[in-house]
């Protein structure tokens, strides 16, 4: 107790605050930053840009072959070097070989009335904590005069960066439980894990059958570090020949999007 008086008030407040302060977990990821304008400028002299409408396209594409989580902000940048208000991040998904386009009316949605202004300008940031799996970002722009028709017209490409950043505040990740074999008179009971750091939503787990024949379930939400377990799902009988291999496939409809989207699926074997 003698020593404690030594410690000043201050610097005492000071350690205790940055002892129980949690320290913000950095992560490795890929981002691109795509620039936008959306709307019109205001009309006098000094307007930021010329006197017109502008559109912007953001177009992503998943070029792999298994699906993609990320996220997505959007962060306004204003006339005399002021910095603009930046939405939350959205989550996002796409599965092998899809794509999807963010457009002004997506960008403009992302803020409160407040925040919403004639002319938007700014970056949409994608973060893919994937480093594994990369991104098509391509933006096509286009403004319209007086006329109201297009007059010019812009096609660029993202590059990607890497770098790191703070962990989102947690995203499921549901695994399928393999190498196992649990089923009664009825059928095929399969368990599915969320090792994630969030609760998941709805899903659908299917069970593909060696031999032919598919079964999808409908799966309730999982708590963080939870399980749930579904079926039972019938078993064909020409599945057996002598045992029967099926696959499991957890958020086989990609409803949730995940921390990791490359564990999805499983192997088991019942015998015969």
């Amino acid at each position: 107790m003698a020593r404690s008086t030594l410690v000043s008030a201050p610097l005492l407040a000071a350690l205790t605050l940055a002892s129980t302060a949690p320290a913000q977990q950095q992560r490795p990821m890929v981002e691109y930053a795509a620039k936008f304008v959306c709307g019109s400028p205001p009309a006098v002299a000094a307007a930021p840009v010329a006197p017109g409408r502008y559109f912007t396209a953001i177009n992503v594409h998943n070029p792999g072959e298994r699906p993609i989580g990320f996220r997505k902000k959007f962060a306004i940048a204003l006339p005399s070097e002021r910095a603009g208000p930046i939405s939350p991040f959205f989550d996002a998904k796409l599965g092998p070989d899809q794509a999807f386009e963010i457009d002004c009316a997506d960008i403009v949605g992302a803020f409160r009335p407040s925040q919403r202004q004639r002319l938007m300008k700014g970056f949409a940031v994608i973060q893919l904590f994937d480093t594994t799996a990369t991104l098509d970002v391509v933006v096509v722009y286009t403004a319209a005069g007086s006329t109201g028709r297009v007059e010019t017209m812009d096609v660029e490409r993202v590059p990607a960066r890497r770098g790191t950043a703070g962990l989102p505040p947690g995203l499921p990740d549901l695994v399928p439980v393999g190498d196992s074999c649990v089923r009664d008179s009825v059928g095929l009971r399969v368990t599915i894990r969320n090792l994630g750091t969030a609760p998941s939503g709805p899903s659908v787990t299917t069970v593909t059958f060696s031999g032919g024949g598919t079964v999808s379930l409908a799966t309730p939400p999982i708590p963080a570090g939870g399980s749930v377990v579904v079926g039972p799902f019938p078993i064909p009988p020409s599945c057996f020949s002598p045992d029967c291999d099926f696959q499991i496939t957890a958020d086989a409809t990609g409803l949730v999007v995940e921390s990791n989207e490359a564990n999805n699926v499983a192997k088991g074997r019942c015998l015969g």
